[in-house]
């Protein structure tokens, strides 16, 4: 019999789905609403790149931060050399660049009035407002109260239908520029905050791209795409992003505060070598200056966490733990006093991380901290209170069941030389129905066997063997039968497994019976118990069932398992990953290939890839209502991608093609009917928007019939 010790500390690891995806356009000859697809991909996620991998796409190298020369950008910039004044003429403004100007005028505005004065003298030096401002103000400034009524509630559906009818009513009317660019740079802003809030990385990553970071007024927006796009993995778009907002000079240049976040969101993709550069460069010790302690501290955090998961880091600087250390002592953060714990843990210093354990525990209690706290006992070589730690704590190790069959089984090796309690003998014997961990089982059916449980020992040397044959299996299970004198079943089994395991017979029959010994009840296999990734996936609790299934090292690979890992890949929309995995699993066959063909199908839509998902589903063969499913979504996505691109024409036929298989939504009734307005098709498009507007009454529906009776001049 073979006892298992915990294992050595490793590095720490960090049903259908259904899709929304959005689309949107401003402008009132846009569609300006929300589409829903018919999909299955609408959970959240979100996964930092792996910073190994990023390493110098911020710096080009370690003499050469930026290109071109850029990183003296970084510097704060001198004060600029003195210029003389030079005479200009006063410049003629049009009512375009005045129209703001005189709409606070209109609204008697005073301190806007002034604000905006400034602005355009900066624009246009020589600027001089008229005397009769605000006289003129009521003549010139058309009344724009309601537009701004529904600016101030979002409401931008009824601001385009607004928009439609005036100009409907007057064709030389404009809004004004000021309401005009805040309304744009408003539909932007609330619709990047809805894909931020839904986590479509991929929408927000191509919504934001226009945006220049060397300019852009707004930093939120910029982070927002900064998201989006360590989100999807592209580490290219990060450092053009983190480049363009770190290289601004002069008044352009961000504020620290902006400066600190935007590192630290690079911290997320980067190593903290190349982050501790950029912030030396930005806050020159020449000058001075050192990088605030919030990012000095931040810094200290990445650089343990990468020590803890890297086998063979170089040992930290003393600044560095005591940074942090003072940092976890002060703030009792437990992610902090966590952090110290595995570093003492894996830099032999298990007294040490006993004491940081212990602070956690009593902050915060965590299954990670609760197997930190038994892993530095145990290195002390403190077996009685590293044991009577995990009795007590058995709930939360239960979270990794891998690591406390291994923290348990000991004590399940000499019957009555150690007690056992019956939350162990429940917990243990759950851990090892959740794992399919034949050893374990074994193990719990020798000290069923030693303590003359025979039944209970019978079931589990039955699974064991189920799971995986050995010979001490089968030993044990006919040692077993004998005590039951169950002579048909030993014969029986005899017959079966001579041949194959020749050698462990005389020693069974020589083999005397077991001593009554006191033990922890045992009872046979609970049926019905879940394997633990399975139960996580069910639970919706994705990572934790990612984590347990990394546990299972060549298991993972297995088809029914990676048909799980896809499901929980996309649950985080990790679209690349789900894909890779469910393309593992269609190696297996009936149900599970099944499963795999229509996960993958749904990966290559959440990446966007409708072609590749068209190709897939038309070679593998799916059931009725998911290749109905899938090709509906494929035609949705390809309908709103041409309508994006003016592709009017292939609007219709993508969703002629999509309402042939599924009921068509309202939404994309609306785009419908603007496609054909925008292929000058006004009767078809009139039609459409009358038949929306008797199921509902739309102000966009009645603007846009509006809009079309004026242009054919009824």
């Amino acid at each position: 019999m073979r006892q298992l010790r915990p294992t050595p500390l490793a590095a720490r690891s960090g049903t259908r789905l259904s899709l929304k995806d959005c689309a949107g356009r401003p402008g009132p000859m846009r569609l300006a609403r929300t589409l829903l697809g018919a999909g299955l991909l609408g959970l959240a996620g979100l996964v930092p790149a792996a910073a190994a991998d990023s390493a110098h796409l911020i710096i080009a190298s370690a003499g050469q931060p930026f290109p071109g020369g850029a990183s003296a950008a970084l510097a704060p910039s001198a004060a600029p050399v003195a210029q003389a004044p030079q005479p200009t003429s006063a410049p003629v403004l049009d009512p375009v660049q005045t129209a703001a100007l005189y709409y606070y005028a209109k609204e008697r505005r005073i301190d806007r009035v002034e604000a905006e004065i400034a602005r355009l003298q900066a624009l246009y030096p020589g600027f001089v407002p008229p005397q009769d401002l605000y006289i003129a103000a009521d003549r010139v400034v058309p009344d724009e109260t309601t537009l701004w009524e529904m600016f101030a509630n979002d409401d931008f559906t009824a601001i385009d239908a607004e928009i439609i009818r005036r100009k409907a009513a007057d064709p030389a009317w404009e809004p004004t520029a000021d309401f005009g660019t805040k309304l744009a740079r408003k539909k932007l802003r609330v619709r990047m905050q809805e894909l931020a809030e839904a986590k479509d990385w991929l929408a927000l990553a191509d919504m934001s791209a226009g945006l220049d970071p060397t300019t852009e007024a707004d930093v939120d927006l910029v982070w927002m795409s900064i998201d989006a796009l360590s989100a999807a993995g592209d580490r290219d778009g990060l450092a053009r992003l983190l480049r363009g907002l770190l290289t601004r000079q002069g008044d352009s240049r961000l504020s620290d505060e902006h400066l600190v976040v935007t590192l630290q969101k690079a911290l997320r993709d980067f190593p903290a070598d190349e982050i501790r550069l950029l912030a030396s460069t930005l806050w020159p010790q020449s000058s001075g200056l050192i990088p605030p302690s919030v990012l000095r501290l931040d810094l200290a955090r990445k650089d343990v966490a990468e020590f803890n998961a890297d086998v063979d880091a170089a040992p930290l600087s003393a600044e560095t733990l005591r940074l942090l250390a003072v940092e976890a002592r002060n703030s009792r953060r437990p992610d902090d006093l966590s952090l110290m714990g595995w570093h003492d843990l894996k830099a032999d210093n298990p007294k040490s991380a006993e004491e940081w354990f212990a602070l956690a525990l009593d902050t915060a209690p965590d299954p990670e901290i609760a197997k930190g706290m038994y892993l530095s006992l145990e290195r002390q070589q403190d077996d009685a209170r590293a044991y009577d730690f995990a009795a007590s704590h058995l709930e939360a190790l239960s979270d990794d069941p891998v690591f406390l069959m291994n923290v348990l089984s000991p004590r399940f090796g000499n019957p009555g030389e150690a007690p056992v309690s019956a939350e162990a003998v429940l917990a243990y014997s759950t851990a090892i129905l959740e794992t399919r961990a034949a050893d374990h089982a074994e193990i719990l059916g020798w000290y069923a066997y030693n303590s003359r449980q025979f039944d209970a020992a019978e079931a589990w040397f039955r699974q064991s063997q189920d799971w995986e044959a050995s010979a001490d299996r089968i030993k044990g299970l006919a040692l077993t039968l004998l005590r039951l004198k169950k002579k048909k079943d030993y014969a029986a089994l005899r017959a079966e497994f001579t041949g194959l395991y020749p050698h462990i017979w005389p020693e069974i029959a020589e083999a005397p019976a077991p001593k009554a010994a006191q033990a922890a009840s045992v009872a046979e296999p609970a049926p019905g118990v879940k394997l633990s990734h399975v139960r996580q996936f069910e639970a919706k609790n994705y990572p934790a069932c990612l984590r347990d299934i990394d546990r299972l090292g060549a298991g993972a690979a297995k088809p029914q398992v990676a048909v799980i890992r896809g499901w929980c890949e996309l649950g985080l929309k990790r679209f690349s990953d789900a894909r890779a995995s469910f393309e593992t699993a269609m190696a297996g066959s009936g149900q599970v290939r099944s499963d795999a063909v229509y996960g993958a199908g749904l990966a290559l839509l959440g990446s966007r890839l409708t072609d590749e998902a068209e190709a897939l589903i038309s070679a593998w063969p799916l059931s009725a209502e998911r290749d109905r499913e899938l090709k509906a979504e494929i035609y949705f996505q390809r309908a709103r991608s041409s309508f994006d691109r003016e592709q009017f024409a292939r609007t219709l036929q993508a969703l002629d093609a999509r309402a042939s298989l599924v009921p068509e939504s309202r939404d994309l009734t609306q785009m419908r009917a603007w496609a054909h307005y925008h292929l000058g098709q006004s009767d078809q498009a009139r039609a459409i928007f009358r038949e929306l507007n008797l199921v509902m009454r739309d102000a966009g529906a009645v603007a846009a019939i509006e809009l079309i009776n004026t242009r054919e001049g009824k």
